[in-house]
């Protein structure tokens, strides 16, 4: 572990005060939040950390006590120890060759007895050991697999995760600008056997995907889907809507929760006559009527509470019309089974926090501390 000095604990030591009017009937366990908030930095030893691209293509052990965090441009995988805060390890990893990971950024998610599942977009999907070797290829053609229903091409690569047992793969159909549907693909790698599920609910997802397409310049703006496995059933969660599906994978039933958020809408709204657009004016107009509205984050368990968190987040445009320098942030809370228990808005936060995990009761999140990995350490308290 690193000297006391390096280890900083950056006293950001924050008090949300709450709501003064304290009603025990408000049905609201957040209104009189509060919280503190410790930055601690990780040991990198004899290591330089390239935070350049943040830590999205990294994972956190399934016990939370180890962070894997992915160097893209070194194709590492550094081992960290969360108790300790110190690099303890570092795996190396192949763009080609039989154990290739692919080389498009890549999804990495941890798997019980030391393995990921890596998912390089577009090019790859395969369970490896942390020591970079292939274990189990997961690389299929949709036309490979019978029974999908679908009528995509190329390979099953978008939002892969695997069940507990690893018996079952799940994926979404593209979300691109051409597609008008989001379907949830059901795979049992061992026959190449599978089916798809309509999730109506995310279809907005699809609708605010845009594209612009000119001789000289291609940009898109677009929404998240995520796929995250807890307790033998699979959440599906998106940026465009608080709408959240349940599927029971072992009774082969899907549920979709809807919450009554008083704080913020429901989903994003808004159509477009198209989502494809050659003017760049066009273009610029729609996508910040998808930027300026509420926009949602991953479910987030504490297995100390048995409770889920959310955060949610509006966009602010500054005086130079730039969008993604601050917002509006807000926390919610719910049960085992996904009822609403509390929402607060958080004006402390100028912006949303970053791969976010609970730790021994606390909420940790990724920060950088000039160029420095660190995490912020949130203890809530209501």
């Amino acid at each position: 572990m690193r000297k006391i000095s390096l280890l900083l604990f950056l006293s950001l030591v924050l008090a949300c005060g709450g709501n003064s009017s304290k009603n025990p009937n408000s049905g609201n366990v957040l209104e009189n939040l509060t919280f503190t908030i410790d930055t601690v930095l990780v040991d990198p030893k004899d290591e330089i950390f390239d935070l350049g691209f943040g830590v999205h293509n990294s994972a956190l052990s399934l016990d939370t006590k180890t962070f894997y965090f992915f160097d893209m441009r070194k194709t590492v995988i550094y081992e960290i120890d969360l108790d300790r805060l110190e690099m303890v390890a570092v795996y190396p990893f192949s763009k080609e060759g039989p154990n290739s990971i692919g080389f498009n950024p890549p999804k990495i998610n941890s798997l019980q007895n030391d393995r990921f599942l890596i998912t390089s977009p577009g090019i790859n999907v395969g369970i490896f050991t942390k020591n970079g070797q292939k274990e189990k290829s997961l690389k299929f053609n949709f036309r490979e697999i019978e029974g999908l229903g679908v009528q995509e091409e190329g390979l099953i690569t978008s939002r892969v995760t695997l069940s507990h047992d690893e018996e079952q793969m799940f994926a979404l159909t593209r979300l691109s600008a051409t597609q008008t549907e989001v379907r949830l693909l059901v795979i049992d790698p061992n026959s190449k056997t599978g089916k798809s599920i309509e999730l109506p609910s995310m279809h907005q997802a699809v609708k605010f995907t845009l594209l612009l397409q000119q001789p000289k310049r291609v940009s898109s703006t677009g929404e998240n889907i995520w796929l995250n496995t807890l307790h033998e059933k699979l959440f599906i969660t998106s940026s465009v809507t608080s709408d959240t599906y349940v599927y029971d994978y072992a009774k082969d039933s899907l549920i979709l929760v809807e919450f009554n958020h008083k704080l913020v809408p429901r989903k994003k709204t808004g159509d477009f006559e198209s989502n494809l657009f050659t003017d760049e004016k066009a273009f610029e107009d729609a996508a910040e009527k998808q930027i300026n509205q509420v926009a949602f984050k991953e479910l987030i368990w504490d297995d100390q509470r048995k409770q889920f968190f959310r955060f949610a987040y509006k966009r602010i445009k500054d005086s130079e019309g730039n969008w993604y320098r601050s917002a509006d942030v807000y926390l919610f809370v719910y049960d085992d089974e996904l009822a609403l228990l509390g929402e607060k808005y958080l004006p402390e936060f100028s912006n949303v926090p970053e791969f976010t995990f609970f730790k021994d009761g606390k909420l940790w999140s990724y920060v950088n501390v000039n160029d420095e990995l660190g995490f912020a350490v949130m203890d809530f308290k209501f």
